[in-house]
């Protein structure tokens, strides 16, 4: 049997982002880190042609999120240990 689904496309990535360094630190236009600032997930620039390149799968993110997000945690613990 066949069963109908209605679907709403709509665009989730982005080609860009906030660029960060290794730290998931923002950073400002010319590279310096903005104090206290940081990205993560898809937020930080890798959604689309970051780690995963412009043909990533819908459900790849997750690693990225996930690391991106510890990064910046252990820099920020580190701050302020």
């Amino acid at each position: 049997p066949l069963i109908g689904v209605k679907l709403h496309i709509l665009t989730r990535k982005t080609l860009g982002g906030i660029q960060t360094d290794l730290d998931s630190r923002a950073l400002t236009a010319d590279g310096t880190p903005v104090e206290g600032l940081y990205a993560a997930g898809e937020v930080a620039g890798f959604g689309g042609g970051g780690v995963h390149g412009y043909n990533a799968l819908e459900g790849t993110f997750l690693g990225g999120c996930l690391f991106s997000g510890r990064a910046a945690g252990r820099h920020a613990a580190r701050r302020t240990a």
